[in-house]
């Protein structure tokens, strides 16, 4: 009888562990590639220039009405800032945290169901130029 009574809870034991597992379906688990797919409402683009021996200048410029970034899976990204002309740029996924827009490479700061943040930094001999873009779902 105990011998029955251990191989029941034993069993019950695993199927209770197996319906603790990881849910598959959790979207913040998905590939990068997947996740940025979608329509994304431009919110801001904060740039911060630095220029040799002088303060840095950091500008704020926010979306308006109808500004836009749409990931489609075909590897373009249509967008409209600022107008009602969309336009269109090639964009690629090299890892999890970086995002290629035609030659430009932009560090994903955040990517969640409802925010995508990602920045852009170039430096040259003269000046270092950031640029932090904040997207919203």
């Amino acid at each position: 009888m105990k011998k029955a009574i251990l191989i029941l809870l034993t069993i019950l034991s695993v199927i209770i562990a197996a319906g603790c597992s990881k849910d598959d379906n959790d979207p913040s688990e998905a590939p990068v590639k997947e996740r940025i797919l979608g329509k994304w409402k431009f919110i801001s683009v904060v740039t911060e220039n630095t220029v040799l021996s002088e303060p840095t200048e950091t500008t704020t410029e926010y979306g308006v009405e109808g500004d836009y970034f749409d990931f489609r899976s075909d590897g373009n990204i249509y967008y409209v800032l600022g107008g009602d002309t969309e336009e269109i740029a090639p964009y690629s996924i090299e890892n999890e945290t970086t995002l290629k827009i035609e030659n430009d490479a932009f560090t994903i700061k955040e990517l969640t169901q409802h925010k995508l943040a990602f920045q852009f930094v170039k430096v040259n001999a003269n000046y270092t130029r950031k640029q932090a873009y904040n997207l919203s779902k």
